[in-house]
């Protein structure tokens, strides 16, 4: 799944995809690590099997923000996030994040697209 988060991002970013860092990782793996590039302004991807369930956005702390998700189980009648609670390999989360805080205003363009490339299965609610 993370080769084609990679590619949507990299067709459309290409010119300033060095301003992000790309991290691929497990739920546990979100929860646990101290790494502090994952706790930077970017977009999150929750993958499960092959598809994309959630794309989502935050302007300071995207793990945060994608954590909560599962905190709060958003949810739709096709899927429930907190069934990533207990979830291993079948499932993860890419975090698109910004090497630069200040570099943190392309964060809504790179969601809105990766949102309308990807379909997730649960839809932002945002248009417009």
């Amino acid at each position: 799944m993370i080769d084609k988060v990679l590619s949507s991002f990299k067709k459309e970013f290409h010119p300033i995809e060095d301003k992000f860092i790309i991290i691929n990782l497990s739920i546990n793996e979100a929860y646990e690590s101290k790494d502090q590039i994952i706790v930077g302004p970017g977009v999150y991807v929750f993958w499960f099997e092959d598809k994309i369930i959630k794309v989502g956005r935050h302007l300071t702390n995207s793990r945060k923000r994608a954590l909560e998700h599962i905190r709060d189980n958003t949810r739709n009648d096709a899927f429930q996030m907190n069934s990533f609670k207990d979830c291993n390999t079948q499932c993860g989360l890419i975090l698109i994040n910004c090497n630069d805080p200040e570099d943190y205003h392309w964060i809504a363009a790179i969601e809105i697209r990766m949102e309308d490339v990807l379909n997730p299965v649960i839809k932002s609610g945002r248009k417009g």
